[in-house]
């Protein structure tokens, strides 16, 4: 049962209400009626209601001004305004106190049940999403440890619909992953030794599981960062710190510890990649990107070390450079992937040979890990992914030049893996035609409206009814920059306003106004911004200079 506050001085109108209401929908109950907004303040304070039904023209405090104050001591509750045709303008600015709807005299029965009917949907989701919250808030450390590391699970690998859900909940409880800077640092079990050992790949799920188990309580006792798990099963982190040097020496920390035990348990070695650091929790994935071409360096220098994205110069267009060779791989990798659709086995075995001619130098490992690296790839991108068993029989096919040592020659690669693709389905999934529309207008209208709030791409994809891959190209294309870092300079103005305008607000209480957890983080993504911290930014103000030159939104 739903209360609700009928403020009206009509009442006659008042009675009509008080009677019908409960039996157009028995969900509510009109529990006080009031004859203008003085008197309808004086029983909020005294009680809470689900809804406020006022009136706009109304002696004492008329329904506008209710509204405004209603919407300064309490945002989140619900009120429905009725008003008359002349009063039209004066509805369409209460919209801004949040009123939830607005109805015109004289009162529609069908209409006003229509009303209270998508307010009660509502109060009940907002009860559901309370509910939710407080079940986590309650459950153990260990549980929401959970919760986190699937939502950095999500972020990395793009999975809009977790994203959605978790990232909220991640506010709610405010659980803050960044302060200044974050990176995400990718731990590779090398492939070779599984080959060289004879191991069972079935296996690797084992070892995979033991290299979590090690980096998580390793992560935990250095405070170096938060263990999670990527769709391929790498052993992730989140590192976390001041700036690029302290996230390098963390990962160097962790990473050297982590060899160090998996070598002392297993026997095997490692390799890691260190992407960027970022200031936003939303950009992890743009490291996690980082970090999985940084990884490819061991196709070139070798496995065992623990490689930084910032350290290659990705401007070097050399054709000897690092970035240069390991992008030909990359590109060689998609073609040869891409050469399974022609249904041409020619076209297959050329591609093969041309991701073959780069291993350098060649030799048995380098062959089993550029090999790994070609089925691999194949299996991740064939539509509706080959079975686990089926991959770990096209990886045993590899084991076969183990027998050629010192003979091997690069016909002898190009037959092993062109065995191993035969295992592997060959399928190919055709991508769905969207219509280009414009909806960069409306992705920023939402943005500028919502920015306080915890805002994901598919949050926003999901309001203009478009999927969040779409809205990002399109956003990017037109916009001329990612929705993350538009909704970043519009918190930033706002900041900026704020620190400018009357009185001494606290830092912690603009950050929060803004959309920010931590006072920290805000400063931090502040000063990046302006040039300078906001305390500094509010004492230029006051002395009337010119604090930054950035431009305002447009």
């Amino acid at each position: 049962m739903y209360t609700l506050l009928i403020v009206d001085d009509e009442p006659l109108t008042g009675r009509f209400l008080r009677t019908h209401i409960p039996q157009w929908d028995p969900r509510w109950e009109v529990a006080a009626v009031a004859g203008d907004g003085v008197e309808a303040l004086n029983l909020m304070k005294e009680q809470r209601f689900d809804l406020v039904i006022s009136d706009i023209k109304m002696p004492e405090m008329d329904g506008l001004e209710l509204c405004r104050h209603i919407a300064e001591a309490d945002p989140a509750q619900k009120v429905l305004l009725l008003s008359g045709y002349n009063e039209f303008s004066m509805a369409q600015e209460a919209i801004r106190y949040g009123v939830s709807n607005y109805l015109l005299k004289p009162i529609q029965a069908e209409e006003l049940t229509l009303a209270l009917g998508k307010i009660a949907s509502e109060l009940e989701l907002d009860n559901r999403r309370q509910l939710a919250l407080r079940a986590l808030q309650s459950v153990s450390k260990e549980t929401q440890k959970q919760a986190v590391h699937q939502f950095l699970t999500a972020v990395v690998t793009r999975n809009h619909i977790e994203i959605k859900t978790l990232y909220p909940l991640m506010h709610r409880i405010k659980i803050n992953l960044i302060e200044a800077e974050a990176a995400v640092l990718i731990l590779n079990l090398d492939e070779v030794p599984f080959y060289e050992k004879s191991l069972p790949f079935e296996e690797r799920g084992i070892f995979r599981f033991i290299l979590h188990r090690v980096v998580s309580e390793l992560a935990e006792e250095l405070e170096a960062g938060i263990a999670f798990s990527d769709h391929d099963q790498h052993t992730c982190l989140l590192i976390a710190g001041e700036d690029a040097q302290e996230l390098q020496q963390k990962s160097r920390l962790l990473f050297e510890q982590v060899a160090s035990a998996l070598r002392q348990h297993t026997g095997l070695s490692l390799t890691g990649a260190l992407g960027l650091g970022v200031c936003e929790v939303l950009q992890l994935d743009l490291s996690y990107r980082q970090a999985q071409t940084a990884l490819q360096a061991r196709l070139l220098r070798g496995c065992g070390q623990l490689y930084f994205y910032n350290e290659m110069d990705w401007q070097d267009n050399g054709q000897a450079s690092l970035p240069a060779r390991i992008r030909r791989i990359d590109r060689s990798l998609i073609a040869f992937a891409g050469a399974l659709g022609s249904n041409e086995d020619w076209g297959l075995a050329a591609a093969a040979r041309d991701v073959i001619e780069l291993i350098d130098p060649l030799n048995v490992p380098q062959a089993l890990l550029f090999g790994h690296e070609m089925i691999s790839h194949i299996a991740r991108r064939l539509a509706g992914n080959p079975s686990e068993a089926k991959t770990e029989i096209a990886l045993n096919t590899l084991r076969k030049l183990l027998v050629y040592g010192n003979q091997l020659t690069r016909e002898h690669v190009a037959e092993t893996v062109m065995e191993a693709v035969e295992t592997l389905l060959r399928q190919e999934t055709a991508p769905s035609d969207i219509d280009d529309v414009d909806l960069v207008a409306k992705a920023k209208a939402y943005i500028v409206a919502h920015y306080a709030e915890p805002l994901s791409l598919a949050m926003i994809a999901e309001k203009l009814g478009v999927s969040p891959a779409y809205l990002s190209t399109v956003f990017s294309q037109r916009q001329q920059e990612g929705y993350i870092k538009f909704l970043t300079r519009v918190r930033m103005e706002r900041a900026a306003k704020l620190l400018s305008g009357p009185g001494e607000q606290k830092i912690y209480d603009i950050a929060e106004q803004v959309g920010y957890l931590s006072a920290k983080h805000f400063s931090h993504v502040f000063k990046q911004h302006f040039g300078l911290p906001p305390g500094e930014y509010q004492e230029k103000k006051r002395n009337g200079l010119n604090p930054s030159a950035n431009q305002p939104i447009d």
